[in-house]
């Protein structure tokens, strides 16, 4: 009996199932290729390995994003609207910020995201080596929000009640000024800790900019 034909959408697309059943770690080809009811040799006529068939997953979490993205002439509007829907778009996949963590992308998504996000930032007057440094600055800050959320959302309640107690007897009297901020460390509003971060940054590229 022959191999079903199989394409390379409908293998990411499974891939991205078994993420959001699996994680990153108990994503394989295997897997994979049981999922798609093939032989695990058929999957490498379209990724050559497990990390290519990543950088595929990472570009298709992103595909919908800056999509005719019309530009407001409000850099910095323009600039946390793409950054809202980069951090949706992660977080709409179990582990989708590791994933796309772990590449270096090339692909007219993450291309069009990143010309995207330059052209919004120039809008300020900002050189083009400028707004890149800072779209890239905006990256890490999106990618490193999502991994700590998304990481904290597979903790067990048991899990986070242990840690909490270790952070009160370590914390307590050694780190007085910590504990006095423990109300926040231990807050799970990740929205208002990226609306806070982000606004920084913008501040703080206006300031450059200036």
């Amino acid at each position: 009996m022959k191999s079903p034909k199989i394409d390379r959408l409908k293998i990411l697309d499974t891939a991205i199932s078994l993420l959001e059943s699996e994680g990153i770690e108990g994503l394989t080809m295997r897997k994979l290729a049981d999922a798609l009811q093939i032989k695990a040799a058929s999957l490498y006529w379209h990724f050559d390995n497990k990390q290519t068939l990543i950088e595929g997953i990472a570009d298709r979490i992103v595909s919908d994003v800056a999509i005719n993205f019309e530009l407001k002439h409000h850099w910095q509007k323009d600039c946390k609207q793409l950054a809202y829907d980069l951090r949706n778009a992660f977080l709409r996949h179990r582990d989708g910020a590791r994933v796309f963590a772990g590449t270096y992308v090339i692909s007219e998504n993450v291309l069009r995201i990143n010309n995207t996000f330059i052209s919004a930032i120039m809008q300020s007057g900002a050189s083009a080596e400028l707004a890149s440094k800072m779209t890239m600055t905006l990256l890490y800050f999106i990618l490193g929000c999502c991994i700590e959320q998304q990481s904290v959302m597979l903790i067990e309640k048991e899990e986070i009640t242990h840690k909490r107690e270790a952070f009160k007897q370590l914390v307590q009297d050694k780190f007085p000024q910590t504990w006095q901020a423990r109300d926040i460390l231990f807050a799970d509003d990740f929205a208002h800790r990226f609306d806070f971060g982000l606004e920084q940054l913008i501040l703080g590229f206006q300031h450059q900019i200036n």
